[in-house]
């Protein structure tokens, strides 16, 4: 019995050090247990040693990373963006809760390289990257500028692009905030159930923005059917499904309050009834925002 006592305590005690050292490895050193990307990327902000940073239309830095884009005036490469530690997570986190940013790439240049555009080919190679790391085409801008600098003997230059977060000029933004209080989605049911697809994936991340930016509207979510069975239970699927993309936003964090559900069934076609091909733009869920 003594020994069994022993073998407690001797348990406890080790499983108590155990947990005081992950507490302690997690939360004071890495601090990643709970982190966001925001406040990794507000660590990088404070590095005082800092070669690159992400600025925004006012030139002030939003973040600053110890490493920049080598570029070669060899091979006319610039290093990967893969190089820089949370660059890509920096730039996903802005573009993904701020409708209204895009990101402006720039390559630099010496009046004395004789290759035509070669600020541009710098910014691209670096915006081709990005996109592959599913950074949205259409809120990525390339430019180029003549800089003051020096390649080393080997060719390199160790700050070659820079990147700013500029604002959408008012036009743009407007015509994107009409598309977004205003849309016609499709989407695929299943017994009732909804398949998500990449068009309400992408809506719903501009809808949550908007919402927050303007918080006194309402959402109406309105279901559509084709003209296949009987009217009123057309109707009944439609507000089904209306319900099903409402249950699908909340789950994404937006308030329930916002929403209001109707159906209008096999009422109000846009297309040719009598096709399958008018039938399936029929059936849709529509989206006013007001």
């Amino acid at each position: 019995m003594l020994n069994y006592f022993k073998a407690i305590t001797f348990f406890s005690v080790w499983a108590l050090i155990a947990l005081t050292s992950h507490y302690y490895i997690s939360n004071k050193i890495f601090n990643t247990c709970n982190s966001t990307i925001s406040e990794a990327s507000e660590l990088l902000s404070l590095n005082k040693n800092s070669l690159f940073s992400i600025t925004d239309s006012n030139n002030s830095i939003i973040y600053n990373f110890s490493e920049g884009f080598t570029i070669d005036n060899k091979n006319n490469n610039v290093s990967s963006i893969l190089k820089i530690p949370y660059l890509v997570d920096s730039i996903q986190h802005i573009l993904a809760n701020d409708y209204s940013k895009e990101l402006i790439i720039t390559g630099k240049y010496l009046q004395s390289e004789i290759i035509p555009n070669i600020g541009f080919h710098r910014a691209e190679l670096v915006k081709n990257e990005l996109i592959k790391q599913n950074i949205n085409v259409n809120k990525i801008k390339i430019s180029n500028k003549v800089s003051d600098f020096s390649f080393n003997k080997e060719g390199i230059y160790t700050d070659g692009i820079e990147m700013k977060f500029n604002t959408l000029q008012q036009h743009i933004l407007d015509s994107l905030e009409l598309t977004i209080t205003h849309r016609n989605i499709y989407i695929e049911f299943e017994n009732d159930s909804l398949i998500s697809n990449k068009e309400l994936r992408d809506y719903s991340l501009l809808l949550k923005q908007y919402l927050k930016k303007h918080t006194d509207k309402k959402v109406l979510i309105t279901g559509h059917t084709d003209n296949l069975g009987y009217f009123d239970n057309n109707l009944i699927v439609g507000l089904t499904r209306a319900n099903k993309v409402k249950d699908y936003f909340i789950k994404k964090d937006i308030i329930a309050s916002y929403f209001e559900t109707l159906s209008k069934g096999e009422s109000e076609p846009i297309a040719e009834k009598l096709t399958e091909k008018g039938r399936a733009k029929n059936r849709r869920i529509e989206i006013t925002i007001n």
